[in-house]
């Protein structure tokens, strides 16, 4: 009886998962047509996770954690507690090892945690020390859990890569160049094509109700709302639920709003509890009954229908680390039974030509002279020695890492690598100084990568400083066409940076953003805290943060509009100046007679919440590092 129940509660929740799919806005861009789920993937999804719907998430949910375009996973229902800042399910595991976590173990934010393993950025198995395959550009094998043997890099794609995926780079959702990962553009921004491949994300982001319904990011873009830590619709500035409160989904009461979650007991949870959170489908990491607190299972266990631990009468991943040879589970390190995670063992020794068991596969034997005659040896496998990261003579010897260096392998060398340090004109594709970089097919200066303005159907214009090619050109300050209607949003205060945190960035950014100490302070912060900062982070003279922090005072909407118009016109006008220009331009467009002189004069309306003594004022504190510490507090700590 209590088996029906719990198939009849699971089928209710699956229909209440699925039903939301149909009738959402067409404003949602992550929602795919009803007809293709399988749309949703790294090339369409790079900085989320796909969940059953086929639905794009910010893959940083509890219930829904992921990244790069993978199947999301249910954090809770696999014994996990948490879905960390990489966006990988863990739980506190004090004395992490292949004890206590079948996948591996890593210190994040401060403890130490056993991680499940299977994402780009944590892989790794039977309580090792997880790998970050997301660095070097390789996906997590979910079957093997461990980094993929393709690396996707500025060597091998002109685009962006999405794990060890090579895209074209020039999509929104998946926009970038020269090997970079995959970024997402906001709503209302374009990804311009560049010389070389790829792109980039162009424009300002204007996500809001006209074109979001869900909810608009700290980063501008437009997500699907039914996230616990990115919660909201009809394109309002998105809520992170707190602790004890969760974001409904779509087809029920307040869908797409933080509501309190009802404590988890018998009276509401069929299977077991993780916290307030309900397992409904119970597994060994989860396994329990009637609303009872989940337990965990050991490894020579297994969760049978009432909900008890129980031992294992068959090998399987449940139940054995190593590989299973019938009801026989192997240690998995023999030549004769090699294997991992619960797989079938494998018999290297038999195979043709014969293999030897590595890291629970069977591979060729160790790689060296007599098996790498016209390469060297990258751990036990054999190179070409002419990447960077894999670099040397013909014979079979161990390869070098030149990048770990900073240099480039030459020659099967690894060789100083060109740039500003030793070329005053241009590095060549082959690490060699062009000293003079004024040719149409080899044009810059500074040290840079040398251009083909030829193949671009252009020259090297060597007026300019730095020399490029002349279709490269910027203007200084750009013409303004009009404002589209920006409006200065109002702030939702949300905690994500500690007092700790915060404190870092006084002194670093006492003389102003733009500073080499506090660019540097700030991007050692937290992911979630650098981003909520952002819109605050501007020097004083560009007014962008002053009246980030006035619009939520809050001004009124008019007066919000006119202050949006002016940061809008300001930044258009000097985007593209070199760095040693920009405060000059923002004094001469704002200035008397400059072309947004009359909107900066409009945007005076926020000045009674910018006068001395008021929280956005720069006049009450000594100094930017002292400001943004407050209003850093304000809207991104836990307040004063």
């Amino acid at each position: 009886m209590a088996r029906a129940f719990a198939l009849a509660c699971l089928g209710l929740l699956l229909l209440v998962l699925v039903a939301p799919g149909c009738g959402r806005s067409s404003l949602e861009p992550e929602v795919l047509d009803a007809g293709a789920p399988s749309a949703c993937g790294p090339s369409t999804c790079p900085n989320g996770c796909c969940d059953a719907s086929g639905v794009c998430r910010t893959g940083a949910d509890l219930r829904a954690c992921g990244s790069v375009g993978g199947r999301c996973s249910d954090c809770v229902a696999n014994g996990f507690s948490v879905c960390t800042t990489s966006r990988v399910c863990g739980r506190d595991d004090p004395s992490c090892s292949s004890r206590t976590c079948l996948g591996c173990c890593a210190i994040d934010d401060g403890r130490l945690r056993c991680l499940s393993g299977t994402e780009p950025s944590a892989c790794g198995r039977s309580g090792a020390e997880c790998s970050n395959c997301a660095d070097e550009g390789r996906a997590c094998d979910a079957a093997t859990r461990a980094c993929g043997t393709t690396r996707c890099d500025a060597t091998n794609c002109d685009g962006c890569c999405v794990g060890d995926q090579c895209l074209p780079g020039d999509a929104a959702s998946a926009c970038g160049s020269k090997g970079a990962q995959c970024d997402s553009c906001a709503s209302g921004q374009l990804c311009r094509a560049v010389s070389g491949g790829g792109g980039r994300c162009e424009g300002t982001s204007s996500c809001g109700p006209q074109n979001c319904g869900g909810c608009c990011n700290a980063a501008g873009q437009c997500v699907t709302g039914t996230d616990t830590n990115a919660c909201g619709k009809q394109g309002q500035q998105c809520a992170a639920c707190g602790a004890n409160a969760a974001c409904v989904q779509d087809g029920l009461p307040n869908a797409r709003t933080c509501q309190p979650v009802q404590a988890c007991g018998p009276a509401n949870c069929p299977g077991c509890c993780v916290g307030n959170q309900c397992v409904v489908s119970t597994t060994p990491l989860a396994c329990g009954t009637n609303g009872q607190a989940c337990k965990t299972c050991s490894a020579s266990q297994v969760c049978d229908p009432l909900g008890n631990c129980v031992s294992g009468s068959e090998c399987n991943p449940a139940t054995c680390a190593g590989c299973c040879v019938g009801d026989i589970c192997a240690v998995g390190t023999q030549q004769t039974a090699c294997g991992t995670a619960g797989a079938l063992c494998q018999n290297c020794a038999g195979q043709s030509p014969p293999r030897v068991c590595q890291a629970g596969s069977c591979q060729l034997p160790a790689c060296g002279p007599s098996t790498c005659p016209n390469g060297c040896c990258s751990g036990n496998t054999c190179v070409t020695g002419t990447l960077d990261n894999a670099c040397g003579a013909i014979g079979g010897g161990a390869c070098t890492d030149c990048s770990a260096s900073n240099q480039a392998c030459q020659d099967r060398q690894c060789v100083t690598r060109c740039g500003p340090a030793n070329c005053a004109g241009c590095c060549r594709a082959n690490n060699t100084c062009d000293a003079l970089g004024i040719s149409n097919a080899s044009c810059g200066q500074g040290g840079v990568a040398c251009a083909n303005c030829s193949s671009s159907g252009s020259f090297c214009n060597g007026l300019v400083v730095p020399r490029r090619c002349n279709n490269q050109q910027t203007t200084c300050p750009a013409s303004y066409g009009g404002c589209p209607g920006v409006v200065t949003p109002i702030r939702t205060p949300v905690n994500v940076c500690t007092d700790t945190l915060l404190d870092t960035l006084t002194l670093p950014c006492a003389a102003g953003p733009k500073t080499a100490t506090c660019i540097a302070a700030v991007a050692a912060l937290p992911a979630a805290c650098r981003s909520c900062l952002a819109p605050f982070n501007y020097p004083f003279e560009q007014r962008a943060g002053l009246y980030a922090c006035a619009a939520s005072t809050p001004l009124s909407e008019p007066c919000r509009r006119l202050t949006g118009c002016a940061i809008h016109c300001a930044q258009t006008s000097c985007d593209q100046c070199l760095a040693t220009s920009e405060s000059q331009c923002y004094a001469l467009v704002n200035g008397g007679g400059g072309q947004c002189a009359a909107r900066a004069a409009a945007a005076n309306c926020a000045n009674d919440a910018l006068g001395a003594g008021s929280l956005c004022s720069q006049f009450s504190y000594a100094n930017y590092g002292a400001w943004i510490r407050v209003v850093g507090d304000q809207f991104c700590g836990d307040g004063p």
